[in-house]
């Protein structure tokens, strides 16, 4: 990779499903702008709004049922399996919570 006058090695080129920072950023803008976008959508209800490392997860006819819920008590985290972060819809949308970007990668969910 050459950047101006700057010449490097990129150490994730031959990884898939890696993305360079900047590749990174640009998806979290974007996820960013849509949820902004939508943010009746994803918070019908103000009043969970404040809270900050947190995932819930809602379902039945009225959307009211809690189905999932995990409070971080720490930093940056929103599942209680973080290895597989998504392994908590695995009942609900099946196996493809494990992986879902299929990486050949060696993580043991059990």
């Amino acid at each position: 990779v050459k950047l101006g006058p700057i010449q490097y090695q990129s150490l994730w080129k031959n990884e898939k499903g890696y993305q360079r920072p900047a590749e990174l950023a640009t998806v979290r803008l974007r996820v960013m702008v849509e949820v902004l976008s939508n943010l009746g959508e994803y918070v019908p209800d103000q009043r969970y709004l404040d809270l900050r490392g947190a995932t819930y997860l809602f379902g039945g006819e009225q959307c009211d049922e809690l189905l999932y819920e995990h409070v971080d008590t720490g930093v940056l985290s929103y599942s209680k399996t973080m290895k597989r972060p998504l392994s908590f819809l695995q009942p609900y949308i099946g196996e493809i919570a494990l992986n879902p970007l299929g990486l050949g990668d060696t993580v043991k969910t059990n």
